[in-house]
């Protein structure tokens, strides 16, 4: 039979190749191991893996690529025949090998292996046997010959079988003997650091971090969803859009899942998958309630091993879900079936999760089910369970499912809608439920309410700024019986200590909310313990006592992976607040992860909920002079600003970073724009740490407008306000805003008694980020103050460690440049302390311009835009540029031009 010699090769690498070593492990040739399993869905990368791998390992192997006509036992026996010769063809195997026979039609596979087993030496260097593409392999002939020879291969061949279904080769009993190693889908899932090196390989552009994790977590890292977003997108707000719109529903996907599922599925499983696509999650005794007809578990197991995106949750147990894009997939071609079909599916769904206790899935399956009697019974029931467990977005869609009216008339629905939509800042929808009790009050059904309506109305007023109101609504309904939620009596004590914190009485709110803490364990309300905790760090903050508000983060922390916190969004509370003290600790890399943490909890709530994580990353961008990035952060929080109604608290924080963004960028017309437009604020009632940071900016503004008298006006009138309250925090800020006004309009003595206040102050409070917020006069302060001799020892540590962490910061401004003048070129490459690469392989003046700006933080696109040229002109420079200097990665050019600038300056 000739044989086709490309299938007996390795396959052709890609030019855009991610290497994996963190599989290596996985590769290490061990005599006890007899196979190794690459299985996953298509698209994975697994043939490349392995045709990466073995070489970069050293390790000998030879191929076998099958296709559908390989599954012959004849046929295969060819080939199979042909790779054990490659394999032997410099051993003494080679010539008894090539004698033993080769079974043609009609002839027994099983005795041509026992023939080719006798072939082969005992002993031999280590070396694989690669078969690619092994689902198409199903005759029980060739699958029995394959488990003889696993029974009997020499200890020196490990078979390596790629291949989308799970081989029918007696795995089970292999992994029990520990002769088998497997490699799976989420192994293969590609993580953060091989997705950005695919995007620094094929983008001008390296896309936001919260975009690409964003993208990881929709495409839950599979390699050619990836791939295909990045092949389709030139600008970083084109990538974000896309990811934004990923789905299964897209046509592309569409039109490929339709394709797998035609070639691997006949129209009873195909049927089966369709029903199944109306569940999240899902177990034999689930689908069994759900779908008719018997041995559902064994057809669940068919389905797992055919590779068709369909994965278990835990290894250990029978519970399965579906990609999330291919769960997309099924939903959209779920219309296939009729709409009472899918009625009856979803009502059937609904009542099986009822019955396994999960009112949340049950609730969702209930929307679907387009039964208004049933969502009301399941609302009413189940309401106080899906508030305290976060299930906010999900009860929104089901209150709005029934509409206003159906609302209004019921006293329970009308509360849980208040909550939900207080959870979800819709303050005007909590406003309207609010009218709705208040109209109806004194009917007996209502009043039965009035301790739960007393803490709504209470919330919504401590969240308006209405401290005062809040107050005795709270003590209301605390002297009241709880009859529907049984949190309310906590939930009613967190809101008066919250109004003991607006109103500035942070030891008695203190207080009050370490009880609710205790009160919400003794009822095992985990989600008010949580944001008890969280107020508690607030609190501690405010009052300079940033080390205890670390370790009562670290006791939050602790809390959330004990109770399983991880996706309510009261969790991104935790994380906000991680980050923003993280950040003025300058520890920039953690803040940023924190940050990241509290958008991924959100990720399904929508970007609006996730303003002050993203104000986080635009301070940390900041802080380490990464212009382009803080550049899209700054444009995001701007977009998000737009869309949504903030409470003060958030809007200060926000404005504080544009207004430093803007004082980066020189923009002094944006800076005048706000001023005019700025939320108002009285420092006779600046209370609290949101009232302050808003006064703040005001004053920050008026010094870069040069109007330095009202802003010495405004921060003396909040001074005394702090030191009246105890506000030590905001005390340090306030000074260091005073000690830059004083700076700027030339009172250098003024300025540095407010330094030296503000470094007495920081030996308590520890702050660095917002004396590094300064910027540049910050180090000139500094020294100036250090040469004065008037700080204590402490103090004295403290500022030479903040003119160390000065030095290192880049203003936007200043970004760092090589010089471009062919003499200091010339100079460059006659050094003899610059590197081999430099002077052998020299670079154009083009590759030294660029060289520069990618020191300076610009992304491809900037580049282009500042030297007026196409971005693909950019990016073959950069690939001649990475040629030359033998550069593999973005951060190395950058490391080399670091590198070329110090030897510059002598240092």
């Amino acid at each position: 039979m000739p044989l086709i010699q490309e299938k007996l090769a390795p396959p052709p690498l890609p030019p855009s190749l991610v290497a994996r070593p963190r599989l290596n492990d996985r590769f290490v040739l061990d005599e006890r191991i007899r196979v190794l399993v690459v299985q996953a869905p298509p698209g994975y990368g697994k043939s490349t893996l392995v045709a990466e791998r073995l070489p970069a390992l050293e390790q000998r192997a030879v191929w076998l690529r099958l296709d559908e006509r390989d599954d012959d036992p004849a046929r295969f026996a060819g080939y199979f025949h042909a790779a054990l010769a490659a394999l032997c063809r410099d051993a003494s195997a080679s010539e008894p090998l090539a004698r033993a026979p080769v079974p043609h039609d009609g002839q027994g596979f099983d005795a041509a292996v026992e023939a080719w087993l006798t072939a082969l030496p005992e002993v031999a260097e280590p070396c694989r046997l690669v078969i690619d593409e092994f689902e198409h392999l199903s005759h029980p002939d060739i699958l029995a010959g394959l488990s003889h020879w696993l029974r009997h291969q020499p200890a020196w061949l490990t078979l390596t079988l790629i291949s989308r279904t799970r081989p029918a080769l007696g795995l089970p009993a292999l992994r029990l003997r520990g002769e088998l190693e497997e490699i799976g889908l989420l192994d293969l899932a590609f993580d953060l650091e091989e997705a950005q090196t695919l995007c620094a390989e094929q983008l001008s552009f390296p896309p936001t971090r919260v975009s690409l994790e964003r993208a990881l977590r929709r495409t839950e890292g599979w390699v050619m969803a990836l791939a295909w977003l990045i092949e389709r997108t030139t600008t970083r707000a084109g990538f974000d859009s896309l990811v934004d719109r990923l789905g299964g529903a897209h046509p592309d996907f569409v039109a490929w899942f339709d394709d797998l599922l035609q070639q691997s599925l006949d129209e009873p499983d195909r049927r089966l998958l369709l029903q199944l696509g109306v569940l999240e999650r899902f177990s034999p005794a689930l689908v069994a309630r759900l779908v008719e007809g018997d041995r559902v578990f064994q057809r669940l197991e068919a389905l797992e091993r055919r590779g068709l995106f369909l994965q278990r949750l835990d290894p250990h147990d029978q519970w399965f879900r579906f990609h999330w894009l291919f769960a997309g997939y099924l939903r959209h071609r779920r219309d296939e079936l009729s709409p009472e079909t899918q009625r009856q599916l979803h009502r059937r769904a609904s009542q099986a999760w009822l019955a396994l206790h999960d009112p949340a899935m049950a609730l969702g399956q209930a929307i679907e089910a387009d039964d208004p009697e049933a969502l009301t019974a399941l609302l009413e029931e189940h309401g106080p369970h899906l508030l305290a467990n976060g299930h906010f977005s999900l009860m929104a869609r089901a209150l709005a499912s029934l509409g206003d009216t159906r609302l209004a008339a019921s006293p329970h629905l009308t509360l849980l809608h208040g909550w939900v939509t207080h959870a979800q800042y819709q303050f005007s929808r909590t406003r309207q439920a609010i009218d709705w009790i208040e109209a109806q009050l004194e009917t007996p059904a209502w009043q039965e309410l009035a301790a739960e309506f007393a803490t709504l109305r209470a919330q919504l007023a401590i969240n308006q700024g209405d401290a005062e109101r809040a107050a005795p609504l709270a003590e209301r309904a605390l002297t009241r019986p709880a009859r529907y939620l049984a949190a309310t009596p906590v939930s009613a004590a967190a809101i008066l200590a919250e109004s003991r914190f607006v109103q500035g009485h942070l030891a008695e709110s203190l207080e009050r909310i370490a009880e609710v803490e205790r009160e919400a364990g003794r009822i095992g309300d985990d989600q008010l313990r949580l944001w008890s905790l969280c107020h508690q760090s607030e609190t501690l903050v405010a009052q300079g006592r940033l080390q205890a508000a670390f370790d009562v983060q670290e006791r939050a922390i602790a809390h959330v992976e004990q109770s399983g916190l991880y996706r309510l969004p009261v969790s991104e509370f935790l994380y906000r607040i991680r980050s923003q003290l993280l950040w003025e600790w300058h520890r920039l890399d953690e803040s940023e992860q924190a940050a990241l943490k509290g958008i991924a909890v959100l990720d399904n709530q929508g970007e609006r909920w996730s303003l002050q994580c993203h104000i986080s990353l635009a301070k940390v961008a900041q802080a380490r002079g990464d212009q382009a990035q803080c550049a899209d952060h700054i444009r995001r929080l701007r977009k998000i600003l737009a869309e949504g109604d903030y409470h003060i608290d958030w809007l200060a924080n926000a404005h504080a970073t544009l207004l430093a963004w803007w004082q980066s960028t020189e923009d002094l017309d944006a800076v005048a724009r706000w001023w005019q437009e700025a939320p108002p604020g009285d420092p006779a009632t600046a209370s609290n740490h949101f009232a302050q940071c808003n006064l703040r900016n005001h004053a920050r503004a008026l010094t870069l407008l040069g109007r330095h008298d009202e802003a010495h006006a405004l921060l003396t009138a909040l001074e005394a306000r702090t030191e009246r309250l105890g506000l030590v925090t905001d005390a340090n800020r306030n000074r260091l805003c005073l000690a830059a006004l004083e700076w700027q309009r030339g009172r250098h003595e003024a300025a540095l008694e407010h330094l030296a206040q503000a470094l007495e102050l920081a030996s308590r409070t520890a702050l660095v980020g917002s004396f590094l917020r300064l910027g540049r006069p910050l180090g000139e302060m500094l020294q100036a103050l250090l040469a004065t001799d008037r700080l204590d020892d402490l103090a004295t540590a403290r500022a030479r460690r903040l003119v160390e962490l000065a030095g290192r910061q880049r203003d936007f401004g200043r970004g760092i440049r090589l010089m471009l003048d062919e003499s200091v070129i010339a100079d460059i490459v006659s050094r003899p302390d610059v590197p081999e690469l430099i002077r052998t392989s020299p670079l154009t003046r083009r590759e030294w311009q660029i060289l520069g700006l990618i020191h300076a933080g610009l992304s491809n696109e900037q580049i282009a835009e500042q030297l007026a040229v196409a971005p693909t002109t950019i990016k073959t420079h950069i690939r001649s540029l990475y040629q030359k200097q033998n550069i593999r990665r973005r951060e190395e050019a950058i490391a080399l031009a670091g590198d070329l600038l110090a030897r510059i300056r002598g240092e």
